[in-house]
């Protein structure tokens, strides 16, 4: 009976044994292989906007004043009314001629008409083109030289800010599309009217004032209301497209060929100790490498993994565009399934416009071939202690708390 537990025992300890050598050396070389993803290359409508918010505003506003101090005998328009140019608005009487008719009013009603028809009441003329948006005053009230009656404006338009970043991508007659918070799910179009020459400085913000004139002034749009508008950069309607993620770039062109696979010379680890030669490495070797390194550091999963974050648009460091020195020239490629399964070949290809989610593919590729999406991996959160034995209890998490 002894000697069977002793078995038991000794086989315990074997399976143990080998549960922590697969999970400590085994699985940490079969985690250590690049996954793929699988997407392929299809249509899709690509289009570029710039996002920002306006008010609308009269392109001319204009306050009318009547021409002498007195009495608002009539006024013929109401907010909303059109008018043209000269349209009389209103009659306005003088302060005498005011005073004068009080007196008549007093003594008959025909003596009120005889000096109606003797002293005649000043027009308010319109000296513009417009829409009435304000009124002002009433019939019977009294009003001074710069008092406005009625307010005027020409046209609507929406005035935008653009951050100096944006502004550089609209231009004059760009088309724009446009919704009022008040009305979010009636949108009109727009083009750029104009783009201002100074900026003015919002909350420590360079912004340049964009005018956008409607096609069309729908009847809800009012003066004054919130507008979102979103200026149409570029755009094209059936586009050979893959995701933006699979498109990789290096700055040496000899070393993304159809021929490739990893660049020469080249490796994970950079040679024999010391800092890796990230410069030389493909993206995948790259993200692995510093994955390490940083490991290394201590530094935790959530921060390793914002760094890795910042490499995945581009295979590069962070402020740059695939790892490719400022000024050098660069190649795009993606990746394609070899004979290796864990070293598919790279496929220079030439890229077009993008919307940050996909990228169009003017040539390398045609309509339904597939390419491999590199996953990246921040491995085990407990390779830490790989080394210790599995009998031993447990004692925690690593840097960064439990997921």
């Amino acid at each position: 009976m002894k000697k069977a537990m002793k078995w038991i025992v000794v086989l315990a300890v074997l399976a143990g044994v080998g549960y922590w050598y697969y999970n400590a050396k085994v699985k940490k070389v079969e985690e250590a292989k690049p996954s793929y993803d699988r997407a392929k290359v299809e249509r899709k409508d690509l289009r570029t906007t710039v996002e920002s918010t306006g008010e609308v505003e009269p392109r001319n506003r204009l306050d009318v004043k009547p021409p002498i101090a007195g009495r608002l005998e009539e006024l013929l328009v109401d907010e909303g009314d059109s008018v043209v140019k000269g349209q009389i608005l209103g009659w306005v009487s003088s302060t005498e001629r005011a005073t004068l008719l009080d007196a008549a009013l007093a003594v008959s009603k025909d003596e009120l008409e005889y000096w109606e028809n003797l002293y005649k009441p000043s027009p308010l003329v319109s000296p513009i083109k417009g829409t009435v948006i304000a009124r002002n005053f009433e019939p019977g009230q009294s009003i001074s030289a710069n008092d406005a009656v009625v307010v005027i404006a020409d046209d609507l338009i929406i005035v935008a800010n653009l951050d100096e970043t944006d502004v550089g991508q609209v231009k004059n007659e760009q088309s724009v599309e446009v919704t009022l918070e008040a009305y979010p799910d009636r949108e009109f179009a727009g083009v750029v009217e104009k783009i201002a020459y100074d900026a003015k400085t919002v909350s420590n913000v360079t912004m340049y004032e964009v005018d956008v004139r409607p096609d069309r002034v729908p009847s809800f749009v009012r003066s004054g209301m919130t507008a979102n508008l979103l200026f149409v950069i570029e755009e094209k309607e059936g586009a050979l497209v893959l995701p933006a993620s699979a498109i990789m770039e290096q700055a040496d062109a000899k070393t993304a060929s159809k021929t490739g696979g990893r660049p020469a010379g080249s490796s994970a680890s950079g040679g024999s100790g010391g800092r890796p030669d990230f410069s030389s490495m493909s993206p995948e070797e790259r993200a692995q490498a510093m994955t390490q390194r940083m490991k290394e550091r201590g530094m935790s999963d959530a921060e390793i993994k914002e760094r890795l974050a910042q490499m995945a648009g581009g295979g590069g460091r962070p402020g740059g565009k695939g790892g490719a020195k400022k000024g050098a020239a660069t190649v795009s490629y993606v990746f394609v399934a070899s004979g290796n399964p864990d070293q598919p070949e790279q496929l220079v290809v030439k890229t077009g416009m993008t919307d940050g989610s996909y990228t169009e593919i003017l040539e390398g590729l045609e309509e339904g071939d597939e390419v491999l999406i590199q996953k990246i991996s921040l491995g085990s959160r407990k390779s830490s202690s790989s080394g210790s034995s599995p009998l031993m209890p447990s004692i925690g998490g690593g840097r960064g708390g439990p997921r």
